[in-house]
């Protein structure tokens, strides 16, 4: 694999978890939605109610639900790769370096300051380290 290629191999679980964050909102706007409920402030009728109004929210609530189930359960097996991919390296701080960049989301930045190194030597020991990673993807048949 290329060093772009596995880079984005290990970006998997916090696009992951990116997903699942909107799943989440969406659930939660979903389910405020069904709960609003909006006064008559005029003396007017409004419009044709059919009656179908809880059923179809319970639905809309039931279907967000499971998109967000099926992404937590996709969230955890791409960790799970990816932290196998991790632990295959051996020093300790490029193991951190890797924890960090890809498990937690910290930028160069940030994981130098935490590890007292310099950005450059942070990203050194990083590119060092993935070109020595093997990933093994399975195949698609």
């Amino acid at each position: 694999m290329t060093y772009a290629e596995k880079t984005k191999y290990l970006f998997r679980y916090l696009d992951a978890r990116r997903e699942m964050k909107v799943l989440a909102d969406e659930l939660e706007q979903v389910q405020s939605d069904a709960c609003r409920v909006t006064p008559l402030l005029s003396g007017m009728p409004g419009g044709k109610n059919d009656g179908q109004a809880l059923p179809r929210a319970v639905e809309q609530i039931t279907k967000a639900r499971q998109e967000l189930e099926a992404q937590i359960n996709v969230c955890g097996a791409t960790r799970r790769e990816v932290v196998a991919a991790i632990n295959q390296i051996p020093d300790a701080r490029d193991h951190e370096i890797f924890r960090r960049r890809y498990l937690l989301g910290q930028r160069w930045e940030t994981i130098s300051e935490e590890m007292h190194y310099s950005c450059k030597q942070i990203r050194r020991r990083h590119n060092w380290a993935l070109q020595k990673m093997s990933i093994n993807v399975p195949k698609c048949p």
